[in-house]
């Protein structure tokens, strides 16, 4: 069996290279070749000619963790090359993939330039799809709502367990491997929080993958580690640890309008699984400024919206 970690870069947006990826599972035992995520629609030829790099000419199945421009936007044009690929998604996504333009409406609204840059999404073919009750051999989905409500997450049992998470579990970039540097064990984690984001779903769910014999996480931004606990403890510890921060810094700003970029700011200095931020290269940096920002505005949302509901 091979794995090919695909990176997925877009050209128009600084930094924006691995960070994006799709999985590549070559399985010769079980004669199926099958990719998880694929990306943006702008990242789609880079995709194609790194599955044909490797001499494969046919897809069998896509699995999608989620519906976000970022993991499925691309589907409609990748569709269109190989196009007897059965795509298994989650039927409350599934919707915005045969008819994106809802998907594409909010992102815009949401992202702005990054969604322009990433491309519009065309319709997939109802064809395509998997029945919402199907189940492949030696493939487990997971129900991880959290960073969406639509997330799956997979274990592929084979010799090594893969569990392939999307972003239910964070995201991780580790020195000399998803940015430059000596190769030294140092990381970045950070959660992955947007706009609708509920705590305590995104805790079950790390939780959830806690309970599976896996030995090897396989993020999709950006990497993999073979310490499965270990980094699925960080992910849950994170989230708490985010919660008490923003917490304890909104009852410091009494009387005081809460900004983000004040908020964003605080976490980088008090949280210590970000503490190589300083070290990023420039453009990354900016990439991840922007995307801890977003975290912050769905913590910020869920934070307030669940003070009311106390």
């Amino acid at each position: 069996m091979k794995i090919v970690l695909i990176d997925l870069p877009v050209e128009k947006l600084p930094g924006f290279h691995h960070f994006l990826s799709s999985w590549l599972i070559i399985d010769e035992s079980s004669s199926r070749t099958i990719l998880i995520d694929v990306g943006p629609v702008s990242s789609v030829p880079v995709l194609v000619q790194s599955i044909e790099a490797v001499g494969v000419s046919k897809l069998d199945f896509i699995l999608l963790t989620h519906v976000h421009l970022d993991h499925s936007g691309g589907l409609g044009h990748l569709l269109k090359k190989f196009e007897s690929a059965k795509v298994l998604a989650h039927p409350k996504g599934k919707k915005h993939l045969l008819n994106p333009k809802r998907l594409w409406e909010s992102s815009v609204e949401v992202l702005g330039d990054v969604a322009l840059a990433y491309g519009r999404p065309i319709p997939a073919e109802e064809s395509s799809f998997l029945p919402d009750e199907a189940s492949l051999e030696g493939i487990k989905k997971i129900e991880t709502p959290g960073h969406a409500s639509h997330h799956y997450s997979f274990l592929y049992e084979a010799e090594s367990n893969l569990l392939f998470v999307g972003e239910a579990a964070g995201t991780y970039y580790k020195r000399g491997f998803a940015y430059p540097g000596p190769d030294n064990g140092t990381f970045i984690l950070r959660p992955a929080t947007p706009l609708k984001f509920y705590l305590q779903s995104a805790l079950s769910s790390i939780r959830k993958l806690k309970s599976l014999k896996a030995d090897v996480l396989c993020y999709a931004h950006f990497g993999y580690t073979t310490e499965v606990l270990k980094f699925l403890d960080l992910g849950e510890k994170q989230l708490l640890l985010w919660d008490a921060l923003i917490r304890d810094y909104i009852s410091k700003c009494e009387g005081v309008t809460i900004m983000p970029e004040n908020v964003t700011e605080y976490l980088l200095q008090k949280d210590p699984l970000l503490a190589d931020f300083s070290n990023l290269p420039k453009d990354i940096k900016i990439r991840e400024e922007e995307n801890i920002l977003s975290s912050v505005r769905g913590f910020l949302d869920y934070v307030f919206q669940n003070t009311k509901a106390s």
